[in-house]
């Protein structure tokens, strides 16, 4: 199906967005003041952020964020760079971005955000606990993770910060050891949600309550509890007010709300499905035929996506997992030359590929394929 998808002056001196390089220290109520103002000019400063990013002018970009944290505040700082990473990521999404562009962009915030954690006041410890902050396994969008455990560094906590794909098995041994306050699990893509279910699993086997946060979980608590989490946070002051609660009165561990076994069955079925999958496309996709080896693969990798998304609507119950998918895969194909309709054939060919027994699965399918 896919050939070829994976996956100036600046603010200082500019009007009205800082108080100016080398200006004194705001005091607290005009540190706020300053904070709003940035706040407003934020979607011009990250088009400037990304343009100095494409110009490689990576220590332009570290001194803007840096005044940034430095005249408003960390938080002012991270929506800056958040909102960056998502023009990148519209970028790869359109094919205006190559998956190194994105990388070596990635990079580049990374540094900013270490430069403005060193800008940024921290309050004092309030010694209310340790929160240990990981992305779910085989989850490599590192950065919201690291973005909110600074902020919470910065608010008082002590963070222990374990990075990318933490296996949930060693997770669960990491916490043994020297149990925190909490676990903080961000996922940033659904289909990375079971691995963020066996995340909860093994720190509730550790005896210590899951905060889950990122993108992956929507807008409502519904997939964070179908997992098992013990609270869900959309916001960094929603996830500060909780785990200060949990500091001094501990949360009883929450148990999942959605059964796991049929998505753990699709999963089964999931490699030798994708086979047949590719043998039937085949036949109603000619020009498959002409792929080179590595297209092939990319094709494979597609079918295998889509129904991994699949068994994440399984394991939530939510099926605005895999129709929320549908448009946003045919966008990116689309954005890669793929003919129109290349998304409903994949479809219709992994439906009739399907085993009996996943019923389910078929009806997930199938919503995919419904019309908006």
């Amino acid at each position: 199906m896919v050939p070829g998808t994976s996956s100036a002056p600046f603010l200082t001196g500019s009007a009205g967005c800082s108080a100016g390089k080398g200006s004194a220290r705001p005091k607290p109520a005009a540190r706020h003041r300053v904070a709003l103002v940035a706040g407003r000019c934020l979607v011009s400063q990250a088009d400037t952020v990304l343009a100095l990013i494409r110009a490689r002018r990576r220590d332009d970009v570290v001194e803007l964020v840096r005044s940034v944290a430095r005249d408003a505040s960390l938080a002012v700082a991270v929506t800056l760079l958040a909102d960056v990473q998502r023009k990148v990521g519209d970028r790869w999404q359109q094919n205006e971005f190559t998956v190194a562009d994105e990388h070596a962009a990635t990079a580049i915030v990374d540094l900013a955000l270490t430069a403005a954690c060193f800008e940024a006041e921290r309050h004092p410890n309030t010694s209310e606990g340790t929160v240990v902050v990981a992305c779910a396994e085989e989850e490599w969008h590192v950065m919201p993770a690291r973005m909110f455990a600074e902020q919470l560094r910065v608010a008082g906590w002590e963070v222990v910060f374990l990075g990318a794909s933490t296996p949930a098995e060693h997770l669960q041994r990491f916490l043994a050891a020297d149990p925190p306050t909490a676990v903080a699990v961000s996922c940033t893509v659904p289909l990375y949600l079971p691995g963020t279910r066996r995340a909860v699993t093994a720190s509730h086997a550790a005896g210590v309550p899951v905060l889950a946060g990122g993108a992956a979980f929507g807008k409502a608590p519904d997939r964070a509890a179908a997992i098992g989490a013990d609270a869900w946070a959309s916001t960094p002051d929603g996830a500060i007010t909780t785990l200060t609660g949990w500091a001094s009165n501990r949360p009883p561990l929450a148990a999942p709300i959605v059964d796991d076994a049929p998505a753990l069955a699709a999963g089964a079925e999931r490699p030798p499905l994708v086979e047949r999958a590719m043998s039937t496309l085949a036949s109603r996709f000619p020009p498959l035929a002409h792929y080179t080896g590595w297209q092939r693969a990319r094709t494979r990798e597609d079918l295998d996506c889509i129904l991994r998304f699949v068994e994440a609507s399984l394991l939530t119950g939510d099926d605005s997992i895999v129709t929320d998918f549908a448009p946003w895969l045919t966008s990116i194909l689309a954005a890669r030359g793929l003919p129109d309709g290349i998304v409903p054939l994949g479809i219709g060919v992994l439906r009739d590929c399907l085993p009996e027994g996943l019923g389910e699965a078929d009806r997930l399918l199938a919503a995919m394929n419904a019309p908006n």
